[in-house]
């Protein structure tokens, strides 16, 4: 199954000064992602938590990690503020906006910002892991591995009863994009 750290650290590469969009199924693993990333990047990116748009655009000369309050108005603000972006002073670093996979943020991206969708298309990390899986051979894989189904196991991670470590963040991870949901 595709990482999503390495998927996460390639997108940014791609977009030095531009945008990067990173989707995430839960709040947890997207503060844990974020967590990650700040560990692996250069010092030299100086990395930069912030929550809204303006204070991203502020910083052009730092690696930007944009998990926003209000997901639809940041992807609304940084669609309008393409132009300024693209002026000087050039960003040497890119903004990475973290998304709730499913979230307002995400439907704002794909129906009300084509600008913005079109500058991180390609730069957008994990957005086709699941159509890129061979979900069945990934499930019975994590099954051998753990000793349970993703659903199972999930039971446990949501109850507490599975430590928080970065190994079972990942399996978390993992067994979120293997989970069967019920309709809608």
């Amino acid at each position: 199954m595709r990482n999503a750290i390495q998927s996460m650290l390639n997108a940014i590469d791609r977009e030095a000064g531009g945008v990067a969009v990173v989707r995430c199924p839960d709040f947890g693993l997207r503060d844990w992602l974020v967590e990650q990333m700040k560990s692996l990047v250069p010092d030299e990116a100086h990395v930069l938590r912030v929550s809204d748009v303006e204070a991203a655009l502020a910083a052009p000369a730092r690696l930007v990690l944009l998990i926003p309050t209000d997901e639809r108005e940041a992807v609304l603000d940084l669609d309008a503020n393409r132009d300024r972006m693209l002026q000087e002073p050039a960003r040497s670093q890119p903004i990475v906006l973290f998304l709730l996979r499913g979230g307002d943020g995400e439907r704002a991206l794909a129906n009300e910002a084509p600008g913005l969708r079109s500058w991180v298309s390609g730069s957008d990390a994990d957005p086709e892991a699941l159509a890129e899986i061979d979900v069945a051979k990934e499930r019975a894989e994590f099954e051998a591995r753990h000793g349970v189904t993703p659903e199972a196991w999930l039971t446990r991670w949501r109850a507490g009863a599975i430590p928080q470590t970065g190994a079972n963040f990942r399996a978390a991870y993992d067994a979120m994009l293997l989970e069967r949901r019920e309709g809608p």
